[in-house]
């Protein structure tokens, strides 16, 4: 058994993580209560992928029409 313990242990962590988180929650929710998301006209959007570092979606243009 250590007769001491350091500050550092356990996971570190930024103060304003859960801020943040938070805030991130409420903005996206208030765009899905305030707007609905859709493809432009005469366009479909591709499920297709792009691979490099890490595997991400292709580039695309969405509508945000208001509710």
């Amino acid at each position: 058994r250590v007769p001491w313990v350091t500050v550092s242990t356990g996971k570190r962590a930024c103060l304003g993580e859960l801020l943040a988180r938070s805030e991130l929650f409420l903005f996206f929710t208030s765009l899905l209560q305030k707007f609905t998301f859709q493809a432009p006209p005469n366009t479909t959007l591709s499920l297709q992928y792009k691979l490099g570092i890490a595997v991400g979606p292709q580039p695309y243009k969405i509508c945000a029409v208001p509710r």
